[in-house]
């Protein structure tokens, strides 16, 4: 089962904006690790900025942010599987 866990962490995202303004994150690196995307799912606007619900190829899931302020994009929150040896 996935913990969710929950971040404020600066990441650097590959994305695209449509013309309707939707967001399509394509990938991103956090922790030295880059994130491969393979569904994009929810989008919301908040005051803090656009939030994008996203699934990377190994099954994680996360929560980015683009904020509104610096536009900076956040890591917010990440479900990850955890890995059982």
């Amino acid at each position: 089962m996935a913990d969710t866990k929950f971040f404020n962490e600066a990441i650097t995202v590959t994305a695209s904006i449509d013309r309707d303004g939707q967001t399509n994150p394509k990938s991103f690196s956090w922790q030295g690790q880059n994130y491969v995307l393979i569904s994009v799912g929810r989008q919301w606007e908040a005051d803090d900025g656009r939030h994008v619900l996203v699934e990377a190829a190994n099954g994680d899931r996360f929560e980015i942010q683009l904020s509104r302020e610096d536009l900076v994009w956040y890591l917010r929150r990440a479900w990850q599987e955890e890995l059982v040896v």
